[in-house]
């Protein structure tokens, strides 16, 4: 298996409870580690065999920026469903920080993973 990690994207979106965070964009930093087997790109060297980090990036600024969520976990949960959706990744984790969010702190962030269970084959006896 092999990690692919997508650090520090910075995206503009609607995100908040309070008021003035439902019109104006506040910077969120998407943070995204997706597990996969990169065993026939690695022989390959082919494109087409990968998993592309940049259409993964591209769909997850599309996702956020389209955004209107009062959570940071929605909008996780909406970046993860997007992610897994490549039957390709068999596990995945997406951090989404808000800086700002507290004063007192850099930032506030929501962290959520996800994993396909694999069924083994077995004998029952």
């Amino acid at each position: 298996m092999a990690i692919i990690r997508i650090n520090d994207l910075k995206v503009r979106t609607i995100i908040g409870a309070h008021p003035w965070e439902k019109v104006n964009k506040q910077e969120v930093v998407i943070n995204i580690t997706i597990e996969y087997d990169s065993s026939k790109a690695c022989i390959s060297d082919n494109l087409k065999d990968a998993l592309n980090y940049e259409s993964v990036a591209a769909k997850a600024i599309k996702t956020a920026q389209g955004s209107r969520y009062t959570l940071l976990e929605k909008l996780a949960s909406k970046l993860l469903t997007g992610i897994m959706s490549d039957k390709r990744v068999q596990s995945a984790c997406v951090r989404v920080d808000k800086p700002h969010a507290l004063p007192e702190a850099g930032c506030v962030s929501f962290e959520l993973s996800s994993a396909r269970t694999i069924i083994q084959n077995f004998t029952c006896r």
